[in-house]
């Protein structure tokens, strides 16, 4: 039976193909970012406030052009409250944008951290090999 983990092409089982498989979702993987995530939020929120108020303008232009009240009541529904809409949503996800990319930031630098924290263990237990070793070394020298 073949290792599933093992990435080389079987042409016994076909394993070729699963092969493949793992290396096409394997770059799928690499080519999503948070980055791509911040802009398909970014560009939707902001086209959604922008036409929120385009909507709320023309509903209060609409509004505008007639006396009576009960004629702007249309106007009213469809321009404000659905503009109003636009705007809480694009809102949201303006804010949304925002937070992804704010956690985004944090994890890069606790990523940073915890590679010189790393570092600096590794130093440390160098150093500590080598003052363990060298009394040794002046021992078996000596003796």
């Amino acid at each position: 039976m073949a290792d599933p983990t093992d990435d080389a092409p079987d042409p016994l089982d076909g394993s070729g193909r699963r092969a493949r498989f793992r290396a096409s979702v394997r770059r799928l993987a690499d080519r999503s970012t948070s980055q791509d995530l911040v802009r398909w939020m970014l560009i939707p929120g902001s086209l959604a406030v922008l036409l929120g108020f385009v909507a709320i303008g023309l509903g209060w232009w609409g509004a505008a052009r007639t006396a009576r009240e009960i004629e702007q009541i249309p106007y009213l529904m469809s321009g404000g409250i659905v503009g109003l809409a636009l705007v809480v949503l694009g809102g949201l996800l303006l804010v949304s944008t925002f937070w992804v990319a704010v956690l985004r930031k944090l994890q890069q630098e606790a990523d940073q951290r915890a590679q010189d924290a790393v570092a600096d263990l590794a130093t440390r237990v160098a150093d500590l090999e080598t003052a363990r070793s060298a009394p040794r070394r002046a021992r078996r020298q000596a003796g």
